[in-house]
C-alpha cells in the first residue's frame, strides 16, 4: 500500500508542477524580455553618459567667460508692473513719447506696458534704464531728457553727408 501512497503523490507533485508552469509560463516570458530591455537601456544610458561628459569637456574649452555683473547693481529683483509704469511715468510728468524717449524705446512699447497685466518681462538694458530713472525728480527727469534730445541732434548733424553719384 505504501507504494501506491508513494506514486500517486509522486503523481500529483508532477501534476501540479506542470499547471504552475502552464500558468506561470507567459509572465517568465515578459519578464525576460524586460531583463534583456533593461540590459539595454543601462548600455544606452552609460553610453549617453560618456558622450555628455565628453560635450560638456569641449563645450568648456571653447566656452568663453561671460562677465559677472557687479553686485552693486541690485536689478535683479525689481518687479515691475503696468501700474508701477504708469505712476512712474506720471510722477515725472512725462508723455508716453517722452518716456519712451527717456528710456531708449518706443512710445508703442510704453503703452503695451502700461496695458499689459501683471509683472512685465524687460530687457536688462530697458530694467537698467527704468531702475536708473526711478528716484529722478521730474525737473531731473526732463533736463536728462533734454540731454538725451540734443546728443541725438548732434549724432544726427555730425554724421558725414554723402553724395549722390549719378
Amino acid at each position: 500500500m505504501s507504494n501506491v501512497v508513494m506514486i500517486l503523490k509522486a503523481e500529483i507533485a508532477r501534476i501540479s508542477k506542470r499547471e504552475a508552469k502552464s500558468a506561470t509560463q507567459g509572465i517568465a516570458k515578459s519578464n525576460v524580455w524586460l531583463k534583456k530591455t533593461v540590459a539595454d537601456l543601462k548600455k544606452r544610458l552609460s553610453l549617453l553618459e560618456k558622450e555628455n561628459k565628453h560635450l560638456i569637456a569641449t563645450l568648456k574649452k571653447y566656452q568663453v567667460e561671460s562677465p559677472q555683473k557687479p553686485d552693486g547693481e541690485g536689478g535683479g529683483k525689481a518687479r515691475f508692473t503696468s501700474r508701477g509704469i504708469r505712476s512712474l511715468r506720471k510722477k515725472l510728468r512725462l508723455s508716453q513719447l517722452d518716456f519712451g524717449k527717456l528710456l531708449g524705446t518706443t512710445p508703442h512699447c510704453v503703452y503695451l506696458w502700461e496695458k499689459k497685466e501683471g509683472a512685465l518681462s524687460l530687457r536688462d538694458k530697458t530694467r537698467a534704464a527704468l531702475l536708473s530713472i526711478r528716484g529722478l525728480s521730474a525737473g531731473e527727469a526732463r533736463t536728462k531728457l533734454d540731454e538725451a534730445e540734443t546728443k541725438s541732434e548732434t549724432m544726427r548733424t555730425s554724421a558725414p553727408k554723402t553724395k549722390k553719384v549719378i
